[in-house]
């Protein structure tokens, strides 16, 4: 099977070794099995945490039997060596630093928040500077079209003065 480039996202990792043994479980229904039997026995092979009554229920060999009833036993193993290769990509050192940046993290998403909370105060201002603007642009268009009136009311007196004179 071809490895799957390293990710550096957990979540990503895990997903990506989650797919992958589902793939190799789809390619090897014998290790799909194998597995099924072992969950199904898993309470008496582990035991229920009482060592003393695991040791009575069954002794090491009748449990490596227990595992190892598949008779694609190479197979198993080569697919828990390239299980064990994908051990290195959960254990990353980037990981053990996260917790580390946890602080850092909620100091930065506070400062975000107070930012975001700032910008909202400054759009409301913009926007009631804006709406003000109108506004008084508004009504200095009322008074310039009212004026205007007036001086066109204004011109005709003076238009008809000037013809009652004139005859």
């Amino acid at each position: 099977a071809k490895a799957d480039p390293p990710t550096a996202n957990l979540a990503e990792q895990v997903a990506q070794i989650e797919r992958q043994l589902g793939r190799t479980l789809a390619d090897h229904t014998s290790l799909a099995q194998a597995l099924k039997k072992y969950e199904g026995l898993r309470d008496v092979i582990e035991g229920d945490g009482d060592l003393e009554l695991s040791r009575r229920l069954l002794g090491v060999t009748a449990k490596a039997e227990l595992i190892l009833l598949n008779d694609d036993t190479a197979k198993i193993m080569t697919d828990l060596h390239t299980i064990s290769d994908l051990q290195p990509r959960i254990n990353q050192p980037e990981y053990a630093t996260a917790a580390k940046l946890a602080s850092q993290l909620n100091t930065l998403e506070q400062q975000h928040g107070e930012q975001a909370a700032a910008f909202k105060q400054v759009v409301a201002d913009m926007s009631s500077a804006v709406d003000r603007y109108h506004a008084e642009t508004d009504a200095l268009s009322e008074i310039f079209l009212r004026w205007d009136r007036v001086l066109t009311s204004v011109e005709r007196k003076v238009a008809e003065l000037e013809a009652t004179r004139q005859k």
